[in-house]
């Protein structure tokens, strides 16, 4: 092969390489343990494809069609896939103002059977049950309604958790394929502990109301719902729901449009706002015993900042944006041991960090001067009667809670100290004591010798391994094992410890330290 070929080799090998391994460069979405893990299998198949001198695509139609060699190399490398759970669900807005505007009641009114008969393009259903609730109707095929256990559908916080949890598991399940799709797979026993509930619970009532939690997601429609002040009329159910007729199969949920769209574009990174979900307030039952709770938690994530301390809001309108019956709103003393139990709840849930540590009660936020009175969330609040807290207000200017101002103020959590002790583990040192003889018996059979002693050397590679990590100083030293010979004088040749230590070592943490910024 003349020197042309084998550059053009070289040149087809790169690019061919290139594109391999962007499959791997996608991980906004992955946590640092699966970053670290693509990153690992990606120099893998660059270094063993350069040893079996084939292209790296060839080599991974070779290991998928042996997959017992694939496992034993990843073993041998010590290459382990990380947790596919997400800490964080990415939600459309699009997508939550239809939530919003629909799964915002508990009460729904029965509003007998109808029939929405028509031109079939334009939503026609056939005969349907109906129940209404604040302007927005929801609808139930009659054929369907024994699937619901003649029930009405569940429209309210549950039917929230549900919805968020299915977008964190398709985005779990989705994001690192080529071809993504609005579909996600779940064992039953699987989606009800990610609910929070424990294995041997799901059975009887509990199993049939989170199945009703899917069903309703999958059967009903919603009439007459408003978005941005503009009346829409919206003919399918969120998504299509597979049951599996063997219990021990998966079920299947895929997304209908244009739910399924804006899912893809959260995917894809193409969303121009989204919004970010915990999965904790989603396993925490007692805010699905309590939905108040829950729709506190949202506002406290809605309204949360850099700054510790939100931005003040009128308790009243608070309260209404939880969707707080309009009986409880009436009541200033219900109010405030409603809002009181909601502080409390979540100045000791969701350890170490709670959601809250103080808030602030002000006279009013609008005007040029205003009053603030701050309070923690201690013992004496917990039992502080509702006639002291208003002298309270009194004395700041307020005679009614709901018509103050308030704010939350989170804890501070110490950031973690950038410095951390660095320990060699058993595989570290042996790695380094496999690199140190390799370079001995090169200095030994040349007489040639590397210009650092051998103290010197040790605490080079433990630097390496400290900067680079384990993996990527094992693969440098793989490649440099079987290295090609140069095809021009003056570079450096195979096995060349001199080259290794003084040249190459040194230009890889170059590299590392200037895309780490």
């Amino acid at each position: 092969m003349d020197k042309k070929d084998d550059k053009n080799e070289k040149e087809i090998r790169q690019k061919e390489l290139a594109a391999v391994l962007s499959l791997f460069d996608q991980s906004e979405f992955s946590d640092k343990k699966e970053v670290m893990a693509l990153k690992s299998f990606s120099n893998l198949i660059e270094v063993e494809s350069s040893k079996r001198k084939i292209g790296p695509l060839e080599l991974i139609r070779h290991l998928v069609e042996n997959r017992e060699e694939l496992i034993e190399l990843l073993e041998k490398k010590k290459i382990k896939t990380a947790p596919s759970k997400f800490s964080k669900i990415y939600t459309h807005s699009k997508m939550e103002n239809i939530m919003h505007e629909v799964l915002k009641t508990q009460k729904l009114k029965d509003t007998g059977i109808s029939n929405l008969y028509g031109d079939p393009t334009n939503g026609a259903m056939g005969d349907v049950k109906i129940w209404e609730s604040k302007g927005v109707e929801y609808i139930v095929k009659v054929e369907d309604l024994i699937k619901l256990q003649d029930r009405p559908p569940k429209v309210y916080v549950s039917q929230i958790k549900n919805l968020l949890l299915l977008m964190g598991m398709v985005q779990e399940q989705q994001f690192n394929n080529l071809d993504k799709e609005a579909k996600c797979e779940f064992n039953f026993t699987y989606y009800a502990e990610r609910r929070g509930y424990k294995k041997e619970e799901i059975n009887g009532s509990m199993f049939n109301e989170l199945k009703r939690d899917l069903l309703s997601g999958a059967l009903t429609s919603y009439v007459k719902i408003l978005i941005k002040g503009k009346k829409y009329t919206v003919y399918n159910s969120f998504y299509g729901l597979y049951i599996p007729d063997d219990p021990g199969y998966n079920w299947i949920v895929d997304f209908n449009n244009p739910y399924s769209k804006w899912i893809l574009e959260i995917l894809n990174g193409e969303a121009g706002q989204f919004f970010k979900k915990d999965f904790k307030a989603i396993e925490d039952r007692t805010t699905s015993e309590k939905p108040y709770l829950f729709l506190f938690y949202q506002q406290l994530i809605k309204r949360k900042r850099t700054n510790l301390i939100s931005v003040p809001v009128k308790v009243l309108s608070l309260l209404q944006d939880m969707q707080i019956d309009k009986q409880k709103l009436d009541r200033p003393k219900e109010c405030f041991e409603l809002l009181r139990e909601c502080l409390i709840y979540f100045s000791e849930h969701y350890q170490p960090a709670p959601e809250i540590e103080q808030f602030f009660i002000y006279n009013d936020f609008n005007k040029t001067k205003t009053v603030k009175l701050p309070l923690f969330i201690s013992e004496a609040f917990k039992q502080y009667p509702y006639e002291d807290f208003k002298e309270d207000l009194n004395d700041i200017g307020i005679k009614d809670i709901r018509e103050a101002f308030i704010s939350f103020k989170r804890p501070y959590i110490k950031p973690e100290t950038k410095f951390i002790e660095f320990v060699l583990t058993e595989e570290d040192k042996k790695l380094i004591d496999e690199i140190l003889t390799w370079a001995g018996d090169w200095e030994e059979y040349t007489d040639k010798k590397i210009p650092h002693s051998r103290t010197e050397r040790y605490k080079f590679l433990s630097d390496c391994i400290r900067y680079l990590g384990h993996e990527k100083l094992d693969n440098s030293w793989t490649a440099e094992q079987v290295r090609e010979n140069p095809s021009q004088p003056g570079n450096y040749h195979a096995d060349d410890p001199i080259g290794y230590f003084t040249k190459r070592l040194p230009e890889l943490l170059k590299e590392d330290k200037a895309k780490k910024g």
